[in-house]
This record gives structure tokens, C-alpha cells and sequence, in this order.
């Protein structure tokens, strides 16, 4: 889950509490490439304090 808005690949803004999938991890965890469907579609980097991790 997003602890604060994003920007996607394509320029939409996802908004802080958005769901997603991470796809992949760069420089060992330093950002985050998230996947979502909602309430956009598309792949956004975050980086660890945006991303809260649910188990």
C-alpha cells in the first residue's frame, strides 16, 4: 500500500492508500517498481517510505 501519491509511467498520479504488486526492486531496495490496476492502471517506482509492505 502507498503511504503517499505517486506518479506513473504514463504521468497519472496514484493516489496515497492505492494497492499494488511489487515487480521489482532496485539497488537492493533503494526504490520499488509497483504495478496497480486500481484506481490506475500502469507501473509506478516508489521508494521505501512510500510503500508500506502488508503480509
Amino acid at each position: 500500500m502507498l503511504t503517499s501519491d505517486v506518479t506513473s509511467d504514463d504521468g497519472d498520479t496514484v493516489a496515497a492508500r492505492s494497492e499494488g504488486t511489487i515487480v521489482g526492486a532496485w539497488r537492493d531496495g533503494a526504490a520499488y517498481e509497483v504495478e496497480f490496476t486500481t484506481p490506475v492502471a500502469g507501473l509506478a517506482t516508489a521508494s521505501p517510505e512510500q510503500v508500506f509492505v502488508q503480509n
